[in-house]
């Protein structure tokens, strides 16, 4: 075979191998474990379904506690394989894979040249402080947008009870009956708009109510 040199236990040709080997059987165990993690996410899509009926929700329900199972299962082979890697992969828990929201973070996990493991946004306490930031952002908008629709709906019970005042009014000195039958109607909805009316008035007594106070006028 024309072996001039013969690899020795802690060489640098030994180590080399030793470690893709090492590598390719962690791969391995992380596509089980994505596998079984994206089975199970399809079976519990399914037991939502309107249509599903109760028998196929009872197979469902067992398939998914042998999964869960098997899971557990997958998730300890892949912590024996990550590890022996050096530098070791982190570990996985049954709640990490639980907290799971994309696909994609299987990928954080996978082994690149460039390890992303000790990049600022592939950090949970990065993604979660990033979250929060575009949360609380995206709070400001609904602040402003709020602000807009409480003086909408209060313009909008006022200018209606104006109206419906008027009309059945008109209708109790022309048409009894159906005046009648329309202040009986007008007075449930009244019910209801009062209730929104007092919601209304307790927003915009909070301290930090930051829109107009009082009813608008209808443009149009």
């Amino acid at each position: 075979l024309a072996i001039e040199e013969r690899w020795t236990v802690g060489g640098d040709n030994y180590k080399k191998y030793k470690e893709e080997a090492s590598l390719q059987k962690y791969r391995v165990a992380l596509d089980e474990l994505e596998r079984l993690v994206v089975m199970h996410l399809f079976e519990l899509s399914k037991l939502s379904l309107s249509g599903t009926g109760y028998k196929l929700r009872q197979q469902i329900g067992k398939a998914l506690q042998r999964r869960s199972d098997a899971i557990r299962n997958a998730i300890n082979k892949y912590n024996l394989q990550a590890a022996a890697l050096d530098p070791p992969r982190p570990r996985l828990s049954w709640k990490d894979i639980a907290d799971y929201s994309f696909l994609g973070e299987f990928d954080l996990l996978r082994y690149s040249r460039t390890d992303i493991r000790q990049v600022d946004w592939s950090k949970p306490t990065y993604q979660e402080a990033s979250v929060k930031f575009f949360k609380l952002h995206q709070a400001h908008e609904q602040i402003q947008r709020l602000n807009i629709e409480v003086r909408r709906l209060w313009t909008a019970i006022h200018d209606e009870d104006a109206q419906m005042t008027a009309t059945v009014n008109t209708l109790l000195d022309s048409h009894l009956a159906l005046g009648q039958e329309l202040q009986k109607r007008w007075k449930l909805r009244s019910a209801v708009n009062s209730v929104h009316l007092f919601r209304l008035d307790q927003i915009e007594s909070q301290p930090g109510f930051s829109g107009i106070r009082g009813i608008g006028r209808r443009v149009g």
